[in-house]
């Protein structure tokens, strides 16, 4: 029997369906942006395009968005010339990418994504905690929860800018992104073969450190004591492996946008004895909808649900339950996502896929689209 259109609605509306990693900010600060204007969605590699603006999110029925506030790196615009020009040329805030404090400019995102909602407070509203998003929700709208992708943002003073950021309503932060940046090593985040490997020589100090320094250790400390959630995306295994054994056991640990290495070993995927970690922390992992991190197959990424799906079964083949899987699209991160899921107006597909294709019950259906993520964050956020 074929899910209906009201029965998926239905269920987003109760999970309620929850992206753990989206980009709707860079597009309002990057470029400007009214987030209430589609412009449109395309297939296939393309920076411009509008995968999770506020009329997307409304048309696939998402009901909270872990909003990822990310200042681009500026080393990755100085490793690359053309990368640079094309960004001088195309983004009107390049400069101050540039130039001035970082923490200064991760801040001018956060306000950006703040007007944006108030655009239309009767619609979306950000949440300060999971009251806030059970309220909001009760409401219909959608809620918003702030987290920060990449630590590189953060001044000398690390607790004083964390102080900020809880303040602020920042419920977690991916510790390190392309580049090292003094607290952790990466994994290298950009697949092999896109243009700007092939154009650019890029260096991301991925032997310069040591995998978790003292300054690392002192944010995740600090992170802990302000009920704030710890995101190893982007961290190369031993970096990992290190905040793993940093964390107090009772925090939970989240993966937000990432594969496994079962369908593509890399550095950036998790490998089974991570994914229990996680489970044994009670966190999430967020599948990613990019084919790229999903299957070393190239043959299968022109599809991505069933690269999603073999995602979610390996991950309940290794916890034996659905109580870790979450969604994490990484739409409008600059990313190349499946072209059968190319924004969030089509996160419904998922859902149909979860309900027709792979038969599971609702209960955990809801657990996937946004009842794992909810747990999450009632264990780790403030």
């Amino acid at each position: 029997m074929t899910a209906s259109s009201e029965t998926i609605a239905r269920i987003h509306r109760e999970a309620p369906l929850t992206d753990v990693h989206a980009h709707p900010s860079m597009k309002a600060w990057l470029f400007r942006r009214n987030l209430w204007h589609h412009y449109w969605s395309a297939s296939g590699f393309d920076p411009l395009t509008s995968r999770t603006d506020f009329k997307m999110l409304e048309k696939g029925g998402v009901g909270v968005v872990w909003s990822a506030l990310h200042l681009p790196e500026r080393k990755l615009f100085k490793d690359c010339f053309v990368l640079g020009a094309a960004a001088f040329l195309l983004v009107p805030v390049y400069l101050r990418i540039m130039h001035g404090d970082p923490f200064e400019r991760l801040l001018e995102i956060m306000d950006a994504m703040e007007r944006e909602l108030l655009r239309r407070p009767d619609r979306t509203e950000l949440a300060q905690d999971v009251a806030d998003i059970e309220r909001i929700r009760r409401a219909g709208k959608i809620a918003f929860v702030h987290t920060v992708e990449g630590a590189h943002v953060l001044g000398p003073d690390v607790e004083k800018d964390l102080g900020t950021l809880a303040r602020r309503g920042v419920a977690m932060i991916t510790l390190t992104h392309f580049y090292s940046n003094g607290l952790a090593v990466p994994a290298d985040g950009i697949p092999e073969g896109m243009i700007i490997k092939r154009l650019c020589r890029l260096n991301f100090g991925l032997g310069d450190t040591p995998a978790l320094t003292d300054k690392g250790r002192t944010v995740l400390r600090k992170m802990s004591d302000l009920d704030m959630i710890v995101d190893v995306t982007h961290c190369n295994e031993a970096a990992r492996a290190a905040v793993y054994a940093e964390v107090d056991s009772a925090r939970p640990i989240v993966a937000s946008h990432i594969g496994v290495k079962r369908y593509r070993h890399d550095p950036y995927n998790l490998h089974d004895d991570e994914i229990r970690e996680i489970q044994r922390r009670n966190g999430g992992i967020g599948i990613i909808f990019m084919p790229y991190w999903l299957s070393s197959d190239e043959k299968e990424h022109h599809e991505g649900l069933p690269m999603i799906r073999k995602t979610m079964e390996h991950i309940h083949g290794v916890t034996g339950s659905w109580d870790h899987v979450m969604l994490g699209t990484d739409f409008d991160g600059f990313t190349d996502p499946p072209d059968d899921v190319q924004d969030a107006s089509r996160l419904g597909e998922v859902t149909r896929m979860l309900l027709d294709d792979m038969q599971l019950a609702e209960s955990d259906v809801k657990r996937i689209l946004g009842g794992n993520a909810m747990r999450v964050l009632r264990a780790g956020w403030q």
